[in-house]
């Protein structure tokens, strides 16, 4: 008797909820968060990373490394980016052991901007600074050289030195990447960026001490970016700046 109670009183709270959500006129407001219309394309971005040879320089003149990126603003939410540099390294160790590489690399992937491209009412939002989220996958191809690296070997009870030369290596890895992006004056902008490489891999890896591009190929590696550069906004895109001064 009680279950049968009870299930009435559900089904009837639930009958007389239906009824009155069918007679509620009140309209549902939804926030607009992005749109995805007018152009396509509304950017081009140069940009030149100053910090990686500053304080390659600064800590270990035996290791230098420049690059440069390149995205392209779509929608205001998505960057195609590619950035290409050169990474070289000529080093010898306190025991005698040499290592030498160098190679220019290659990074793909894209950026995502955190913010929202609309206002609450649908409409266009201007935006020239942002924070965004990215992924980077990353290669290059290069020779690298090993001179006096000693081998023991357990069977024979014995120890010598070998040296190593590698050609045409190929290396990959993926990145994760956070960073910021600022508008400073007429097209002039820059941006900070951390990163976490990982997922290293090459036929050579065991034998790799320092890779053009990635770093040290010991195990996972952090790096910073500062940049600076111009971003070329479209004829529609200026005018949008020109009519928000």
């Amino acid at each position: 008797m009680i279950n049968k109670t009870f299930l009435v009183i559900f089904l009837s709270s639930i009958i007389s909820l239906s009824v009155v959500a069918q007679n509620d006129t009140t309209p549902i407001v939804r926030e607009i968060r992005n749109i995805y219309t007018g152009e396509v394309y509304r950017a081009l971005s140069l940009h030149a990373d100053i910090f990686s040879p500053v304080m390659g320089i600064i800590l270990n003149n035996k290791i230098k490394t420049f690059e440069l990126q390149a995205d392209a603003n779509i929608y205001d939410k998505f960057f195609p980016t590619i950035e290409a540099g050169m990474g070289e390294v000529s080093t010898t160790n306190k025991n005698g052991q040499y290592y030498e590489s160098s190679s220019p690399f290659l990074r793909i992937g894209f950026n995502y901007s955190l913010l929202n491209n609309a206002k609450k009412d649908g409409t266009p939002r201007l935006i020239r600074s942002y924070p965004f989220v990215g992924v980077r996958y990353g290669m290059g191809v290069f020779n690298y050289k090993m001179a006096n690296i000693p081998l023991n070997s357990d069977y024979w009870s014995q120890s010598a030195v070998y040296d190593f030369d590698g050609k045409n290596v190929y290396a990959g890895w993926l990145e994760i990447v956070g960073g910021i992006r600022v508008d400073i004056y007429k097209g002039f902008t820059m941006g900070w960026s951390v990163r976490i490489k990982t997922a290293f891999h090459s036929k050579d890896k065991a034998k790799l001490w320092w890779t053009p591009g990635y770093g040290f190929t010991s195990g996972s590696q952090f790096a910073f970016n500062y940049t600076i550069g111009y971003t070329f906004r479209t004829k529609t895109e200026r005018a949008k700046t020109a009519e928000n001064k």
